[in-house]
């Protein structure tokens, strides 16, 4: 039972078909908001980071302080 999944793009229902989306650039940007999001992304992205580090799990990497293999 392995059905191919359709990946393409399916055509808008006929009753947005009329539609047209437009994005217009502020006058001036939100500059709190685009903070908190850089914030936000540097945030995930350490605690990703600690995690990847944190011993036992198999997908940690060398220590810095373990022994070397020659």
């Amino acid at each position: 039972m392995n059905r191919e999944r359709n990946t393409g793009r399916k055509a808008p229902p006929q009753r947005m078909r009329g539609y047209r989306i437009e994005a217009r650039p502020r006058e001036d940007p939100d500059l709190h908001k685009l903070a908190q999001v850089i914030i936000g992304l540097a945030m995930q992205r350490a605690k990703d980071e600690r995690e990847a580090q944190k011993p036992g799990q198999s997908n940690a990497g060398p220590r810095p302080d373990g022994p070397v293999e020659s």
